[in-house]
């Protein structure tokens, strides 16, 4: 149907906020489209560096299952501390693998 890569994946994309106090945080829910994936929907928080952090990540089958997926995830974790991951993630060899 879509004319994309072999091992490429057309995401169609859902964008909320989180807002705690003046902190504000984006999370993209991500529906696969087109191309293989194990989930059809992934939520993640959106650091300073746009990269999903793995344990931060929701799964799901509908839009809503990942979206609450991720919610419970960073319920308990401030923004500041999400996006520090991000840098800090980022700035680790271990980010690479």
């Amino acid at each position: 149907m879509y004319n994309i890569g072999e091992d490429e994946l057309l995401l169609r994309v859902y964008k909320y906020e989180v807002l705690r106090g003046e902190d504000r945080l984006r999370i993209d829910v991500c529906e696969r489209i087109a191309g293989t994936s194990h989930h059809e929907f992934m939520a993640f928080p959106i650091g300073l560096l746009g990269k999903p952090e793995k344990e931060f990540v929701g799964f799901g089958e509908t839009e809503t299952e990942a979206l609450r997926g991720c919610l419970n995830r960073i319920k308990n974790v401030s923004i500041k501390d999400i996006v520090e991951y991000s840098i800090n993630s980022e700035e680790s060899p271990e980010a690479e693998e």
